[in-house]
């Protein structure tokens, strides 16, 4: 469907639905641009925001979100927000928390509220997947062809002498660019397998292998393991035959022993002059001890960079700056307390559960994809999550959060339906 069919039917609608239209192509917009242009993303949302609250000061209301994942969506913000009390830097947090969080919610908000059909669910899918595909093209570009001093920034040298470079496309960070294209490919793979034509599915899967070369060059060795993940889980919820790609691992390992070899082994081996795991271990360590001096309320979000340096003295004499501890879990706890850890926690497997644990997947009807997707994003998330602490993105978390409120329109649709028999 071309711009000028949408343009026709958006000008044949009420002016109710015309300006509920308005905050679906907000959204949509904002999808898109979420990987590209931090700035432009913004403008999208602002206006997503802006033409909400017009529809709620014109029409008096929107349709109210039932989901029962938003409770602890709202604890958790609240419980961030409450850590502030005691900051030192209690403006910088409020500015990061409004940056953050306050984002994340809105954006689930508005999906919920104003997402009303499996298309608009769809359209905002395709768009992710779309500025997906302009990223990977970007990045294969910019891995191969331009060659600059930040493509070696990613880089230890004195671990791996092999390896001279990693992708990081728009994102300039390779292991936040595996996490975007990891939470991708599982849209593209699950969304390729829910279409009927053909061509659709070539295209569709077509992508995803580009995505999935993507993810390997990244040299993320979390999103590695993830991708292993995801490949077990496809197998599981969608054709077994999914598992033969494991094998893909040994024929590499067996015929090829350059950078990408000596990196895929070092998952499994430990090395002395491997920096990044020296450091996790002490940040993991660090953030324990962060909880177990603010236990209730946490240090405060965002404010794991400005405590740190006091729990390591090399940091601090070097200068140096750490924004996170390097594990979802353990950065989510020190900076939010056990309250915020907890609330996170049922909002994080809350999805998983709703998506399969009641057993009510197949009840999904066209949309059975969107559960299995979502599955998907939580696992990888998960596994990535373990290393890492990706979702400090402002990007990288309104991707996922995103994907969370299509899932909760999909979920509260199923159920309104369910009880209206």
């Amino acid at each position: 469907m071309n711009g000028a069919t949408y343009y026709y039917r958006y000008r044949r609608e009420t002016p109710q639905e015309q300006a509920r239209l308005r905050v679906v192509y907000a959204l949509t917009g904002t999808a898109f641009f979420l990987p590209l242009q931090l700035a432009i993303m913004e403008l999208f949302f602002i206006l997503a925001v802006i033409a909400a609250v017009y529809y709620y000061k014109k029409y008096g209301g929107f349709r109210r979100p039932t989901q029962p994942l938003q409770v602890p969506a709202a604890c958790f913000a609240g419980a961030a927000l409450l850590s502030l009390i005691g900051s030192e830097h209690s403006a910088f947090g409020l500015a990061f928390y409004c940056f953050t969080i306050l984002q994340y919610i809105i954006l689930y908000w508005l999906i919920q509220s104003f997402i009303g059909s499996k298309n608009e669910r769809l359209r905002l899918l395709i768009a992710v997947v779309a500025a997906a595909t302009v990223v990977g093209i970007y990045g294969m570009i910019q891995f191969f062809f331009l060659l600059t001093p930040a493509s070696a920034q990613w880089v230890d040298k004195a671990a791996f002498p092999l390896l001279y470079r990693r992708m990081y496309a728009t994102l300039y960070n390779p292991n936040l660019l595996a996490q975007f294209l990891l939470m991708t490919l599982s849209v593209s793979v699950f969304l390729a397998g829910s279409r009927r034509r053909p061509a659709y599915r070539r295209v569709l899967y077509g992508v995803s292998l580009l995505l999935a070369v993507c993810t390997v060059l990244t040299y993320s060795r979390g999103a590695w393991l993830a991708l292993a993940a995801l490949t077990v889980y496809l197998g599981a919820v969608r054709d077994k035959r999914w598992w033969w790609l494991l094998l893909v691992v040994p024929g590499v390992l067996t015929v090829y022993h350059g950078g990408l070899t000596y990196r895929l082994l070092s998952v499994f081996t430990t090395h002395s002059q491997d920096t990044s795991v020296i450091m996790r271990w002490s940040m993991w360590k660090s953030a324990l001890q962060m909880t177990a001096a603010h236990p209730a309320l946490g240090i405060g979000w965002g404010e794991f960079k400005f405590v740190y340096p006091h729990y390591n003295w090399l940091i601090r004499h070097a200068g140096m700056t750490i924004y996170h501890a390097h594990n979802m879990f353990l950065n989510i706890l020190a900076e939010t307390g056990m309250g915020g850890i907890f609330f996170f926690l049922w909002f994080f497997w809350g999805h998983l559960y709703y998506a399969g644990g009641q057993g009510t997947v197949h009840s999904w009807q066209s949309e059975t994809y969107i559960p299995e997707l979502m599955g998907s994003v939580i696992l990888v998330t998960f596994v990535t999550g373990c290393s890492d602490f990706d979702l400090f993105s402002t990007q990288i978390s309104m991707v996922f959060w995103l994907i969370c409120g299509i899932f909760a329109s999909c979920y509260e649709e199923k159920m309104r339906k369910k009880f209206a028999k």
